[in-house]
């Protein structure tokens, strides 16, 4: 992302008069820096960078003696390639001697991170009842009083939970524009396939954050099918079920959002970029180049529908609540562009990602061959009948997403490597 973007976080004509810029020497940028040094949500760490200035948004809720006061920080990181990432950091305000770890001192007030602040949450929530500027309720005013929790688990952006009734996902990395989970969940409000939208938080046209129905007894379907697999259980209705509600949210998608259509010649030229791309940086790629680049060839001359679709689809994208599932995190392959992730694709794309997802509970699970074909059957069953061009299609992004996968691990977890060279080995015979 470049140094474009919505005018409160940019100098000049054009800027939010109620927002405040702060110097990356200043002592809340400096500790808002080690903050995020150290986050989940901050992947530059790899890259070399150095941090930029800080925009304070308007207040929320200003502080006072006893009350937490609430406003966003967002983090500019430039980098030495010349591109600029912007990071949202909500904050509490509080008096002195309050906060345990506190990032800076500012002005008389303890200034911390907001989401480890559950009275700073609760003003958050009661924002949103509120329809304080910036945050929209939706569906009704939220029930006030819950008790705020943030998740712990591995998150690029920052989930609190509400008592059992809400959650807010606060996002981290900043685009310009709607962001997409925020827009598609709109597009889907009553398909059943996803959790219902209760609230949206922006300033001057970026989104801050989402408030969801916090769904009862979630099971993180990546974690479901390990669990099958090492058991030895039978996945198939789960997988059945979760191919019929990725069709549900195609069927809306194609009808709300706009469709198009590419050529054939056009995809296979793509993937094979994508393919020489990753060769050079995992070579054991190499020895699939021919069966590969047959795999993709087959899909030149078809006409292709496109639509938009989940974009970065796994069974870790798909939650089991109470013997129904839905579908979360529409934001797309990370590594995308936001223009590349708002265009249309082909929904065969999302089915070869979940595909994939099976293969990796089946490694990480110890399940046997028999299950992952199992598994894979019913998934396809509950998605709905293929065709010829659909079956080469599917099987030409799954072998690009296996490619994807191969330089990923390389990266970042080489003991996985295996896992998708063994998809390639398949094609071999």
């Amino acid at each position: 992302m470049g140094t474009s973007g919505a005018g409160a976080f940019q100098e000049g004509p054009g800027a939010d008069p109620m927002s405040e810029r702060i110097a990356p020497d200043a002592p809340l940028a400096t500790g808002l820096v080690r903050l995020a040094a150290s986050a989940r949500w901050f992947p530059g760490r790899s890259r070399s960078w150095r941090p930029g200035p800080v925009d304070l948004l308007p207040w929320l809720r200003r502080p006072s003696a006893g009350s937490p006061g609430l406003r966003s920080a967002v983090l500019h990181i430039d980098y030495g390639d010349g591109d600029t990432e912007r990071y949202h950091i909500p904050l509490s305000y509080r008096d002195e001697g309050t906060h345990p770890d506190p990032i800076a001192r500012v002005d008389g007030w303890e200034v911390a991170e907001a989401v480890d602040d559950p009275g700073a949450m609760t003003a958050l929530l009661e924002c949103l009842a509120e329809a304080a500027p910036g945050l929209i309720p939706i569906g009704g005013e939220p029930p006030r009083g819950l008790p705020p929790r943030r998740y712990r688990g591995e998150q690029s952006n920052t989930s609190v939970f509400f008592g059992d009734a809400l959650i807010a996902k606060i996002f981290r990395r900043l685009k310009p524009g709607r962001n997409l989970d925020v827009e598609l969940h709109e597009v889907l409000a009553d398909s059943g396939a996803v959790a219902a939208l209760r609230g949206t938080w922006s300033h001057d046209g970026v989104d801050l954050g989402v408030f969801l129905e916090a769904l009862p007894d979630p099971r993180d379907g990546f974690v479901v099918a390990c669990d099958a697999a090492r058991d030895g259980s039978r996945f198939d209705t789960e997988a059945q079920a979760l191919g019929s509600q990725l069709a549900v949210i195609h069927a809306l998608l194609g009808k709300r959002l706009p469709t198009g259509s590419t050529d054939g010649d056009s995809l296979a030229a793509v993937l094979r970029r994508r393919f020489d791309a990753a060769c050079t940086e995992a070579p054991v790629l190499e020895r699939f180049r021919t069966p590969v680049t047959e795999v993709f060839s087959a899909v030149e001359g078809l006409a292709i529908p496109t639509q938009r679709i989940h974009g970065d689809c796994h069974l870790g994208q798909a939650l089991l609540t109470r013997g129904h599932w839905r579908y979360v995190d529409f934001e797309g392959e990370p590594l995308k562009t936001l223009d590349e992730r708002r265009q249309p694709d082909s929904p065969w794309r999302d089915v070869a990602g979940m595909l994939r997802s099976f293969d990796y509970a089946t490694h990480l699970g110890g399940g046997s061959e028999a299950w992952r074909t199992a598994a894979r059957a019913a998934f396809l069953e509950g998605f709905g009948s293929i065709d010829d061009p659909g079956r080469l299609l599917l099987r030409a992004y799954e072998i690009d997403k296996a490619v994807y996968e191969v330089v990923y691990e390389s990266r970042n977890r080489p003991d996985l490597v295996p896992v998708p060279v063994v998809c390639l080995t398949r094609i071999e015979h």
